[in-house]
C-alpha cells in the first residue's frame, strides 16, 4: 500500500467515467460492456486485507472526542490539539498539520535512538509508537479513504488503532475502501456535482483498464 501511487489524471477522464457509472448495480457501463472494480482487484493492486471486520462512525466527530484521540493516539498536547480543531471545525485535522507532526516524530526518533544521546527508552518507544499510528493516519486518510476536500483527515480512523497494530489487523480494509470508493463514484455520478473523492481517483483508473 505504501508503494501505490498515481501520477497526474485529467480531470475530464475522471468525468468521464463517473458519468458512465451506474449506482444500481456498481458498475461502469461502457461501449464494450459492463466493467467494475471488484475485491480481487483491491488486493491485488493495494495489498491490504479484504477478511476481517468492516467499520462503521458517525458522520462527523465532535471536537471534543478529536482532541481525545489526538491526545492519547498522537501523544499531542491537549491546548495545541484543540487549536487545530478549532481551524478544521471538529474532528479533523489538516494534511499539513499531521506531516508536521510525523517529520516531528522522525527528528525526535533518530536523536532519542542516537547512543550518544543515552536516551529514555520509554520516551522514545512512546515518539516510535506515535511516528507509526501518525504515519497509518496518513495513509488511512489520504490513499483509501480521502476526504474530498483534499485538505484534512477525520481523526475517527485512530479509534481502528484502539486495540494497537494488531487491532488493525483486524479489519477489512480492502472492503471498506471498495465500498468507499462505491459510495463517491454514486455521489459523482449525480448531474452538477464536481467532488471526486480520493479513493475514486485512485482505483477508478488503476482498476479500469479500458
Amino acid at each position: 500500500m505504501v508503494c501505490t501511487g498515481y501520477a497526474t489524471v485529467p480531470h475530464a477522464l475522471l468525468m468521464t467515467l463517473c458519468k458512465r457509472w451506474h449506482a444500481e448495480t456498481n458498475s461502469f457501463h461502457l461501449p464494450v460492456g459492463e466493467m467494475t472494480v471488484t475485491l480481487d482487484d483491491v488486493t491485488c493492486l493495494m495489498h491490504i486485507p479484504i477478511e476481517g471486520r468492516m467499520w462503521s462512525h458517525p458522520k462527523k466527530m465532535s471536537r471534543t472526542d478529536g482532541t481525545d484521540l489526538m491526545v492519547r493516539h498522537l501523544g499531542v498536547q491537549q491546548a495545541e490539539v484543540l487549536k487545530n480543531c478549532n481551524e478544521e471545525y471538529g474532528g479533523y485535522i489538516s494534511y499539513k498539520a499531521l506531516r508536521e507532526y510525523y517529520e516531528g516524530y522522525i527528528d525526535s526518533a533518530t536523536r532519542l535512538s542516537n547512543p550518544k544521546n543515552l536516551g529514555d527508552p520509554q520516551k522514545l518507544e512512546r515518539v516510535l509508537t506515535a511516528y507509526v499510528k501518525s504515519y497509518f493516519l496518513y495513509l488511512v486518510g489520504c490513499l483509501l479513504i480521502g476526504d474530498k476536500s483534499n485538505k484534512c483527515i477525520e481523526l475517527v480512523y485512530l479509534t481502528t488503532m484502539e486495540d494497537g497494530y494488531a487491532g488493525m489487523h483486524n479489519y477489512s480494509w480492502g472492503g471498506m475502501t471498495l465500498a468507499y470508493l462505491y459510495h463517491c463514484l454514486a455521489e459523482a455520478s449525480l448531474p452538477g456535482d464536481r467532488a471526486l473523492g480520493g479513493s475514486v481517483t485512485l482505483l477508478t483508473v488503476r482498476n479500469c483498464h479500458i
